[in-house]
C-alpha cells in the first residue's frame, strides 16, 4: 500500500504495531484498581464490584492502603507494592491524585490505563487545560495508552474485562458490535435494551476527554480486531475531525461503520462542550464529512446499535430494490413508507413472481408489494412459500420481513426454517421485526439469530436497517472503483 506521502506502508508492521499497542488496554493479564473503596458512595468501590462480577480471567490488584482485604481479596498500598507486572490500571481517585498515580504508572512500568476521575478540559474550572495538558504530557513520557479523563470506563465483552463503574455492563451480551462515544449516558440507555433485545457487543468504549486516544485510534485499531465486525459511533464534539474522517474513510470499505452525531442546534453545541471540551462543529459539514468518509449516518441511539446489528450480521444490499412481506398489513405499510423515506425503491415483482403470488395468496389479502400475509399466517408451509417467491425474484435486492405475536394460537408458529433457507440459498440480505411477548419465540428468535438473520422490535426498525445495509453496498462498491 502506497501512503500520502508516495512512500510503500509495510501493512504487516503497521496492524503489529497497532495491535501491540492496544494489547495491555483491551487484553491485559493484569489489572490494578487504584482508588478501590468499601463505600458504596464512591466510585472505586463501583469499579471492583464491576471485576467482581465480570469474571475476569487474569489477575485482579486492588490498590488503597487504609485497607489489607476488600471483599475476601488481598489489596496493595501502592502500585509500587504490587510484586507482578501490571498491564493496565483502572484510576478512581480525586482529581489531584492522578498526576502522581500515573507517575507510578511510568515507575512500574505500566502501558495502559483507563482514567475514570473527572475534573480536566470538561469542568469550568481555569486549570482544566492546563490539567489535560499535563496528564498528556505525563502519559506521553511514559507511552502510556489511556481512556478518559472522565469516563465510566471501558468494556471488552471477549475477554471478561469489565474496567467501568458499571457492573451491570457485563450483563451485556458477547458479541461483533464495538461501540464508541463520547457520552457514559448514551452508553447506559444503550445498555439495557441491548440486554432486553439480547444485541452483542465485542467492546464498549466511553472516550471521555480523549486525553491521548480518540475516535481516529480506536477506528485504526478496529480495522484488526477480529472480534468486532461493525462499529458504531455517538460523537458529540471533536477536536480534529480531519483524522477521525481519515480513518474512517480506511475503515469503511473493510468495516461498516454508522454514527449518531449530536449537536445540530445551538443549545446542543454549547452542551457538548460543557461535557465533553470540545466543541460539535457545524452539523451539516460533519454530516458531508461522514458520507465522503464512507460513514452510514443515522439519527438516534437505537437506530444506531441496530444498523450496527445488521451490517455485523448480514452482508450488504448491492441495490435499493426492497420487498416488504408482513403478518398484518400495517406493519407492511409503516416498512414501506420508512423505506422510500430513507431513498428505497419499493419493488415491482416479475411477471413469474407476481403470477405465483396470485396463485398462493387468496384474492381478500395484499399480494403485490408490500406481502400481506394476515390471512394465511395460520399456514407456516404457505407463508414459508411466499416468502421463498419473493426471495427469489431477480428484481429483488432485499427483503424487509415483519412478524408479531398474535392473539391466536394459530398464528403463533413461524416458517424459521424457510426463512433461513431462502436467505442462505439467495445470499440476499434480510432484516426483521419480530415482535412477541416474553417466552412465546425465544427459541425461534435464537434461531433466526444464529443463522445471521437479525430481528428488531419494530417494523421502522427492520426498514432502517435495511436502508443501512443498502447504503453499505453503495460503500462498498464505491470503494472498489476507486481502488
Amino acid at each position: 500500500m502506497v501512503g500520502s506521502d508516495g512512500n510503500l506502508i509495510d501493512l504487516s508492521s503497521q496492524k503489529e504495531r497497532i495491535l501491540k499497542e492496544f494489547e495491555p488496554l483491551f487484553n491485559p493479564k493484569s489489572v490494578a484498581l487504584i482508588g478501590v473503596s468499601s463505600n458504596s458512595k464512591k466510585m472505586g468501590y463501583h469499579v471492583l464490584q464491576s471485576f467482581l462480577k465480570s469474571g475476569f480471567r487474569g489477575s485482579v490488584y486492588p490498590v488503597n492502603p487504609r485497607y489489607e482485604r476488600l471483599f475476601g481479596i488481598k489489596t496493595y498500598p501502592s502500585l509500587d507494592s504490587i510484586p507482578d507486572k501490571v498491564d493496565l490500571v483502572v484510576v478512581a481517585v480525586p482529581q489531584k491524585a492522578v498526576f502522581d498515580v500515573m507517575e507510578d504508572c511510568i515507575r512500574k512500568g505500566v502501558k495502559a490505563a483507563v482514567v475514570i476521575s473527572a475534573g480536566f478540559k470538561e469542568a469550568e474550572i481555569e486549570e482544566g487545560e492546563e490539567f489535560h495538558k499535563r496528564l498528556a504530557e505525563i502519559a506521553e513520557r511514559g507511552g502510556i495508552r489511556i481512556i478518559g479523563p472522565n469516563t465510566f470506563g471501558m468494556v471488552n465483552l471477549g475477554a471478561n474485562l469489565n474496567a467501568s463503574f458499571t457492573p451491570a455492563l457485563s450483563m451485556i451480551k458477547k458479541g461483533e458490535i464495538a461501540l464508541i462515544s463520547q457520552s457514559g449516558g448514551v452508553c447506559h440507555v444503550i445498555m439495557p435494551y441491548a440486554i432486553k433485545e439480547g444485541i452483542g457487543f465485542s467492546k464498549i468504549v466511553g472516550l471521555g476527554n480523549r486525553v491521548n486516544t480518540d475516535f481516529h485510534d480506536l477506528l485504526e485499531y478496529l480495522a484488526y480486531d477480529d472480534e468486532s465486525k461493525s462499529v458504531a459511533l455517538y460523537v458529540e464534539g471533536i477536536d480534529e475531525p480531519r483524522k477521525l474522517m481519515d480513518a474512517a474513510k480506511k475503515l469503511s470499505p473493510l468495516k461498516p461503520v454508522v454514527a449518531y452525531k449530536v449537536g445540530r442546534f445551538q443549545h446542543a453545541n454549547k452542551a457538548a462542550k460543557s461535557h465533553t471540551g470540545s466543541l460539535a462543529g457545524r452539523y451539516e459539514l460533519y454530516l458531508a464529512a461522514f458520507r465522503q468518509a464512507g460513514v452510514i449516518v443515522v439519527e438516534d441511539t437505537i437506530e444506531l446499535v441496530s444498523a450496527a446489528k445488521a451490517l455485523a450480521f448480514q452482508p450488504p444490499a448491492y441495490g435499493n430494490r426492497i420487498a416488504v412481506i408482513s403478518l398484518v398489513a400495517g406493519l407492511g405499510m409503516i416498512s414501506a413508507e420508512w423505506c422510500e423515506i430513507k431513498g428505497l425503491k419499493l419493488v415491482e415483482f416479475s411477471e413469474e413472481t407476481q403470477s405465483k403470488l396470485l396463485e398462493l395468496l387468496p384474492p381478500y389479502t395484499i399480494r403485490t408489494n408490500p406481502v400481506d400475509l394476515g390471512y394465511v399466517a395460520n399456514d407456516t408451509k404457505l407463508c414459508g412459500e411466499v416468502i421463498e417467491t419473493v426471495f427469489d425474484d431477480e428484481n429483488v435486492d432485499g427483503v424487509v420481513l415483519n412478524y408479531i405475536y398474535s392473539w391466536s394460537e394459530d398464528f403463533l408458529q413461524l416458517p424459521v426454517k424457510e426463512i433461513v433457507e431462502a436467505h442462505e440459498t439467495t445470499k440476499k440480505p434480510i432484516t426483521m421485526c419480530l415482535n412477541f411477548p416474553p417466552g412465546f419465540w425465544d427459541e425461534e428468535k435464537d434461531f433466526l439469530e444464529k443463522h445471521g438473520i437479525p430481528t428488531f422490535p419494530a417494523p421502522e426498525l427492520s426498514a432502517k436497517t435495511m436502508a443501512a445495509l443498502v447504503e453499505y453496498g453503495r460503500i462498498k462498491r464505491r470503494s472498489q472503483i476507486s481502488s
